[in-house]
């Protein structure tokens, strides 16, 4: 399970608020990763933390290095040369946007033969699809370098 939130603004109270859906998570043993903060992560004894392009603390590679030790990193990728840069520190990797999406209409989805060549690149990652994908899709893009797919739209109505 991973908890996000694109508002910065609202950081720390965000962190406050999912701290039930947090002790939940825990009493069932279900691994979560938080976004953002290694500070929050590590308080809430999370699995992974969840870095992308927006959070402050992936500029800094140092801390990065020292904290992937203790969590499982994962981050967000658009197209090779992300993909590329990514495979080098992160463990986990949604590949993003997949199929058009009605949050992020603006976004162009991955043409699918670019969505396998980053997924084979990434074959010794653990990699998910992310954006717009449903079961009724998924099967368009099932291969074994693919461990499977992640959505809000799929799982929540």
């Amino acid at each position: 399970m991973i908890f996000f939130n694109n508002n910065l603004d609202k950081f720390d109270d965000f962190f406050l608020i999912i701290k039930p859906f947090v002790i939940w998570c825990q009493k069932r043993r279900i691994k979560f990763f938080l976004p953002h903060s290694f500070f929050w992560a590590n308080k809430y004894k999370a699995f992974g933390v969840l870095i992308d392009s927006k959070n402050p603390q992936k500029k800094s590679l140092l801390s990065i290095n020292i904290f992937k030790k203790k969590f499982v990193l994962a981050t967000k990728v658009h197209n090779y040369i992300e993909a590329k840069k990514a495979s080098e520190v992160f463990r986990m990797i949604f590949i993003s946007p997949v199929f058009k999406t009605e949050s992020h209409p603006e976004q162009k989805p991955l043409k699918i033969c670019i969505f396998i060549s980053i997924c084979f690149l990434l074959k010794e990652k653990i990699t998910f699809a992310l954006g717009g994908v449903k079961k009724s899709n998924y099967s368009r893009l099932k291969n074994k370098n693919l461990y499977g797919f992640a959505g809000i739209g799929n799982f929540v109505k």
